[in-house]
């Protein structure tokens, strides 16, 4: 059992600059992370309880967005402490209630939470965001105002990266090997508006098809408060041989739920934040479920415990 808790964080500044033209326009913005966590890891490969008490910058970037007319818009992301663009896509707003959006973005999977925090090193963050399958990675977004927003999304799809994966698909745990037989993961999403309440659910099928993502929650927003409950579940199923000899799926699921809510106060924001994460692996027959981290293996449940304040002016 892992429990974390995170106590302060703060968020940067955006400037605005605009030309005399009203159609092109440039936003700078920046965004910063202090986080001060308090870690119980569970078991240690020597049965020992792991705590620690640490500092952290979990994020330091630089944001630019602008628009080339008023149809066509676009965004960069740059994380300065990893050195690396993050995100960088152009969005197309072909009528009022049609837009496609090209390039690296935040794909639509794992629910509410995985839609408003900012990125994966966020300090207010879900247990279950790691297993996340689809960080930020090319994709073609379709997005269309109908009983709210519904999107079909194209996405360069996943496949394990571990060093015994060959480019002709050997030794690989996905079924989408590096370099033959790749096809694009498809995600759907559709949000729906009643008034302050906004229901979400979203699927994605991905690795070729024998994967999958399902999530479910369900969006409160007014000028006080703005909260959310999510549910996700994650079936991945990795690219294993059966007794015989044959390919066969074997099924590793992760299933994951998180409560937040924050309180509107001027520039400074109190939230609280519960998630958990429960991990079903897959094991061989007659093998032994993994139950802890001993001997190094995934412990089989997490939970974040959250509650502070972060400042933001925009």
């Amino acid at each position: 059992m892992k429990l974390k808790s995170g106590l302060f964080s703060i968020m940067g500044l955006v400037l605005p600059l605009e030309s005399a033209a009203t159609a092109a326009q440039i936003e700078i913005g920046g965004e910063y992370h202090f986080s001060l966590f308090n870690t119980n890891d569970g078991l240690n490969p020597e049965n020992l309880q792991t705590k620690e008490t640490d500092m952290a910058i979990r994020a330091a970037k630089v944001a630019l967005r602008g628009a080339l007319s008023d149809q066509i818009t676009w965004n960069v992301l740059y994380q300065l402490d990893k050195r690396e663009l993050e995100r960088y896509w152009l969005t197309n707003k072909l009528t009022d209630d049609f837009e496609v959006s090209i390039g690296q973005q935040k794909i639509k999977t794992y629910g509410w939470h995985r839609r408003l925090t900012s990125s994966a090193t966020s300090p207010v963050r879900g247990a279950y965001l790691d297993k996340n399958p689809f960080k930020d990675v090319l994709a073609v977004d379709f997005s269309y105002k109908l009983a709210g927003t519904l999107s079909l999304t194209f996405v360069k799809d996943y496949f394990d990266t571990e060093a015994a994966c060959t480019n002709q698909g050997t030794g690989c745990k996905s079924w989408n090997p590096k370099d033959v037989q790749k096809q694009p993961g498809i995600v759907f999403e559709w949000i729906g508006a009643f008034g302050p309440v906004q229901p979400l659910v979203q699927y994605a099928s991905y690795d070729r098809g024998h994967s999958s993502i399902v999530s479910a929650g369900v969006r409160y927003k007014s000028d006080l408060i703005d909260s959310h409950l999510d549910f996700t579940q994650d079936t991945r199923n990795a690219k294993g041989l059966s007794p015989s000899g044959e390919a066969e799926d074997q099924e590793n699921k992760f299933t994951g739920m998180v409560v937040y809510a924050e309180f509107k106060g001027g520039n400074y924001t109190p939230y609280v934040h519960y998630s958990t994460l429960e991990s079903d692996l897959y094991a061989a027959p007659a093998a032994k479920k993994v139950e802890t981290n001993k001997d190094g293996q995934l412990d089989n449940n997490e939970g974040t415990l959250s509650a502070g304040v972060f400042f933001e002016n925009w």
